[in-house]
């Protein structure tokens, strides 16, 4: 079995995060989003470089919840330390998520960001419970 080269992982990153930005459904968004997670897994995150890193963090700014839930995992699980990059766009939107409705992607923005290594902030939740 050949080895995946350095290049071609970031061929299959470029597409998948084409894939991601230009589905014409939000199933089609989150299951390219799926795919580009589990293309970066692994011993092939190390192989990402940081051009296509950053193209991956910018997918945290989509408009679907399926698909902001999806790469936040990704970035954390997946590139760790390396994705602190993301962590001022995570925090954005743990800012407008967190306990402001059911489903969001708030739980997973904070799962990245433990694994990012970023202080992650109270929940807005648990502070509006103990101001009750």
């Amino acid at each position: 079995m050949q080895a995946v080269t350095q290049s071609s992982v970031n061929e299959q990153v470029y597409e998948a995060v084409t894939l991601v930005r230009i589905g014409s459904s939000s199933n089609e968004r989150t299951i390219a989003a799926m795919l580009l997670c589990g293309i970066t897994s692994g011993d092939a995150s190390k192989q990402v470089d940081d051009r296509s890193l950053v193209s991956i963090e910018g997918l945290v700014d989509s408009k679907d919840e399926s698909v902001r839930s999806l790469v936040a995992l990704c970035l954390g699980r997946n590139f760790g330390p390396r994705a602190k990059g993301a962590v001022p766009r995570l925090l954005k939107i743990l800012a407008q998520e967190d306990c402001g409705r059911a489903h969001t992607s708030a739980a997973d923005v904070r799962v990245a960001l433990k694994e990012i290594g970023a202080e992650v902030p109270p929940s807005k939740c648990e502070s509006r419970r103990r101001g009750q």
